[in-house]
């Protein structure tokens, strides 16, 4: 109510502003009054005649009391709580222990009707096996006997054949693993596989021999495309008239089959144990299983001022006028010019 009274207050207040700001009739409040003011002032107010006026309005409208909510406290409130819990938890306890009276009632009633019935049942039990076993000494049933004999003895010959069989499987199985056995041996006595490129001892055998076998591919077919291919060439060129053979073809010839055996002396380094092996020999085999030719930048240049191999067929190529071959090394050496 107070606050309602202020907001009329206010608004006469602002209203009296507004009037006194457009003209001379408008309503003003002031603390005191001009003899003109006094004579024609039916647009002025004393403040004290506003507080008299503010005072009995007071006083002939009591202000009414705010009434503030009663609030429950938490603690009151968890106690409510934990009463209610303890009831539900004592039917919960209430409930458990008839179920389980109920049910021991129950269990008694069974067991004493099972008792009273056991007695019969047992006398009835011993009469029927008794007439059974007089029924089986009457009747011994000899033909169901002899079935059964007859139907295990062919299931025993059933069996006997399918073990003749797999003892078949199991000899054949450890023939062909000893051959296994004995051609891998062979093969690695034989080829010296450590010593081919791209032996690895972490790998399977059989992938290590798989290696060895196409290291051999590709040797030999570098050797035919290169060597033996132009060799059948200028041979079949040559067969009709040998004796007209030019002094080129001659040389080519000469070439080729002295390229084509240090190939394969060399390559016989790899598994033959009275022959050397080291350097970058291995590494030029490896080029030809990967397709590309000779890498020059794997050759030696020959060493002239110590006795070698390569010095002994150096010599014997210059007396034969070989001066340059198609397949140059040997021991490690370029035997070229």
């Amino acid at each position: 109510m107070r606050y309602t009274i202020l907001a009329l207050l206010i608004g006469i207040i602002f209203t009296a502003k507004l009037d006194a700001q457009v003209g001379p009739r408008g309503l003003r409040i002031v603390d005191t009054l001009s003899a003109q003011e006094k004579a024609g002032r039916n647009s002025v107010i004393l403040r004290s005649e506003a507080d008299s006026l503010i005072r009995q309005w007071l006083e002939t409208h009591p202000q009414q009391p705010v009434q503030v909510p009663v609030k429950e406290s938490r603690a009151e409130l968890m106690t409510y709580m934990f009463i209610g819990l303890a009831a539900i938890l004592v039917l919960l306890g209430l409930m458990v222990i008839f179920i389980y009276r109920h049910q021991q009632r129950i269990n008694r009633t069974i067991s004493g009707i099972g008792q009273a019935t056991a007695e019969p049942k047992t006398r009835s039990f011993t009469n029927e096996t008794a007439v059974t076993a007089r029924a089986l000494k009457a009747k011994p049933g000899i033909q169901s006997l002899e079935k059964k004999i007859s139907e295990m003895d062919a299931e025993l010959r059933k069996l006997s054949k399918e073990n003749e069989g797999l003892n078949g499987v199991i000899r054949e199985y450890n023939g062909i693993q000893h051959e296994y056995d004995s051609l891998k041996h062979g093969l690695s006595k034989a080829y010296k596989v450590k010593n081919y490129p791209g032996y690895d001892k972490t790998k399977a055998d059989a992938s290590i021999l798989q290696s060895v076998l196409e290291t051999e591919a590709a040797v030999a077919n570098y050797a035919y495309e290169k060597f033996l291919k132009p060799i059948l060439a200028i041979t079949d060129a040559n067969k009709n008239n040998p004796a007209k053979l030019s002094t080129e073809h001659t040389n080519k010839l000469m070439d080729l089959l002295v390229s084509l055996s240090l190939l394969y002396i060399e390559y016989l380094y790899l598994r033959v144990s009275d022959l050397a092996i080291g350097g970058k020999m291995v590494e030029r085999i490896k080029g030809f299983s990967n397709g590309n030719g000779l890498d020059p930048a794997l050759m030696k240049k020959l060493d002239t001022e110590f006795g070698s191999r390569a010095l002994v067929l150096r010599l014997a190529l210059d007396k034969a006028q070989l001066h340059s071959l198609s397949y140059p090394v040997f021991d490690e050496t370029n035997l070229n010019p």
